[in-house]
């Protein structure tokens, strides 16, 4: 399951191997609800169907409904994760897998701030509605940078970037860096 959506460096010449978009979505689909098979394995932890948010290369795998135009399906999935496998144990602190190098840690800051590294390759984030209405950071040369959603749902509308809409889900670093407003509008 992992290495069948495992492209982050090119998901629409992933998509592209299907027969069309509704093939797609029926697989990922399944990949979240067919019962996982019970297969052991150390720290394999976190599923939803055979989905593994233990398994560190399946992190980019919700976000493929984003490139078949169903980022609310995403969002659905992405929000599933952040509830269930980030408040676990008698103190609501641990997570499913291990937290190699911080990865599962900066994967549901990350999530929860509407900010995503979705291939590590490039310096872009993909866009998610974040848990916050609003989040600022002062960067390293003291420029603020703010993030502000606008609607409380799932399905994503528009994505400003200093007031310029964003054609897309992506914003670039060299954007974040110059310290503006990201604004996430949403709708039911």
């Amino acid at each position: 399951w992992n290495s069948l959506f495992f492209a982050p460096h090119d998901p629409e010449g992933m998509i592209a191997l299907y027969p069309d978009h509704k093939a797609v979505e029926q697989k990922l689909d399944s990949l979240f609800t067919e019962p996982w098979r019970g297969y052991e394995a150390h720290n394999m932890t976190g599923f939803i169907g055979n989905y593994c948010h233990g398994n560190q290369p399946s992190h980019s795998i919700p976000y493929t409904y984003y490139f078949i135009g169903k980022q609310e399906k995403a969002q659905c999935v992405l929000d599933s994760i952040m509830g269930r496998f980030y408040d676990m144990g008698e103190e609501k602190l641990a997570y499913a897998g291990m937290d190699d190098a911080g990865e599962m840690s900066a994967w549901y800051v990350l999530n929860a701030i509407g900010l995503y590294t979705y291939s590590p390759a490039d310096p872009e984030y993909i866009v998610s509605v974040p848990l916050f209405d609003k989040v600022t950071f002062t960067l390293g040369d003291n420029t603020t940078f703010t993030i502000l959603k606008e609607g409380n749902g799932k399905k994503i509308r528009q994505i400003r970037y200093d007031g310029d809409v964003i054609n897309g889900w992506f914003v670039t670093h060299d954007q974040l860096k110059k310290g503006r407003e990201l604004v996430i509008t949403t709708a039911e």
